[in-house]
């Protein structure tokens, strides 16, 4: 019984070191915005007037989510 617990408690530990690691500030700001919007960084909106990189999101190589972490990264 014990071992079963101990099993499901790991399964159910959050890994924040992974978190921060993939996500970094972005997570920060999740249920900030409403249902159905997303928060871009304004160096994201910037990227997207770059017509490489609005073909890349455009044609699904590259994800706001991907943008925005890089931006973040860099700030």
């Amino acid at each position: 019984m014990e071992t079963e617990n101990h099993t499901l408690m790991e399964k159910q530990m959050i890994d924040i070191k992974k978190i921060i690691k993939e996500e970094g500030h972005i997570r920060k700001f999740d249920g900030i915005a409403p249902e159905g919007f997303v928060l871009v960084h304004e160096k994201t909106l910037e990227d997207l007037r770059n017509i490489d990189i609005w073909l890349d999101w455009k044609m699904s190589r590259t994800t706001i989510k991907d943008l925005n972490k890089k931006n973040f990264d860099n700030t």
